[in-house]
């Protein structure tokens, strides 16, 4: 039976109707304060930080929350007209979402001091411990990226889903013969470790001349400078161990973020170590940070997420990585 009190019109409603029948919506001066604190966080950049964060990646149960959202959005009420209140339910449940995404995204002072600190026995064993994906789907990518490896392969790239995104036809311009992309999304240097340590056997059949790496975006929130740069060398080792003959090119970590800030400080210690310690550690490094739009935002060559490519993107990155493999 529909309810015999009167819609009324939300503040909520240019975020998406309620999908909650027609529950009364919160008391006028609660939903005053809730709606003009919204609109207040949508405008500010800290908003956009959300979804700079690889976070949000691990927590697969965040789709439910665009799932709903949608449906809530396509709803009607029982006479057919589109719903233009928020139930009490559906307030919470945005409020509550965004505040535990917040809680474990945006930085803090603390988390940013902890960043720049040198790296404990913990530290260094987090970052050179193989680690399994978080879910099933990259398991499933990991045996079909070597099933279909081929013995006459040129050139291997490695890393996460900058890497598996890269346009085929354009990545195929990076080897003198064929070219294997093994790239998978949401890897950390941790799963790319793993990735090698548990595909060894089928990994030694090829004999790469060139082996392009593009990961690390991933760990460069969750983990301390110091920490990712024992990743990388723990990965250039199993690299160099796996196939010796091999050149190994490490694409510089890309500039992310609501003006290319995402992380920058940490990204910045990380390039510029690895810039450092290349001859150390046995590779060539490749600074891909002009695709950045002199670091503004928005940028043509990034996704709306301010982390992923476009096609014009990836035109810029395959044109950078082919300079950088053919100056050595």
């Amino acid at each position: 039976m529909q309810n015999s009190e009167p819609l009324k019109k939300s503040p909520w409603a240019k975020y998406g109707p309620s999908k909650d029948g027609d529950a009364p919506i919160l008391p006028a001066d609660v939903t005053s304060i809730v709606s003009s604190a919204s609109r207040n966080f949508w405008k500010k950049p800290a908003f956009r930080m959300l979804f700079d964060c690889p976070r949000i990646e691990m927590l697969s149960d965040i789709r439910l929350t665009a799932l709903r959202w949608n449906r809530a959005m396509t709803s009607k009420t029982l006479d057919r007209e589109p719903r233009n209140t928020a139930s009490t339910t559906s307030s919470v449940y945005v409020a509550a979402t965004l505040s535990i995404v917040a809680a474990l995204c945006l930085p803090s002072e603390g988390r940013a001091q902890s960043s720049r600190a040198a790296c404990d026995k913990t530290d260094a064993q987090f970052a050179v411990t193989a680690a399994m994906p978080d879910n099933a789907d990259a398991l499933r990518k990991y045996e079909r990226n070597v099933s279909g490896l081929s013995g006459d392969v040129s050139t291997v790239l490695l890393g996460d889903s900058l890497v598996e995104a890269w346009p085929r036809e354009l990545s195929a311009s990076l080897g003198a013969g064929p070219v294997a992309n093994l790239g998978v999304g949401r890897d950390r240097i941790q799963n790319t470790l793993w990735f090698i340590e548990h595909e060894r056997e089928r990994l030694r059949k090829i004999k790469p001349k060139s082996i392009i790496v593009l990961v690390g975006t991933n760990n460069i929130y969750l983990d301390k400078p110091c920490g990712v740069m024992d990743s990388y060398q723990k990965l250039f080792d199993e690299i160099r161990s796996l196939w010796p003959n091999g050149k190994i090119f490490s694409i510089q970590i890309l500039p992310r973020g609501d003006q290319m800030k995402g992380a920058a400080e940490n990204i910045g210690s990380v390039n510029a170590e690895l810039s450092r310690r290349s001859r150390e550690l046995g590779i060539r490094t490749i600074d891909a940070s002009d695709i950045a739009c002199g670091r503004t935002t928005p940028c043509a060559n990034y996704k709306s997420d301010l982390l992923h490519l476009t096609p014009s993107g990836y035109e810029a990155l395959t044109r950078i990585a082919k300079q950088g493999i053919g100056s050595s």
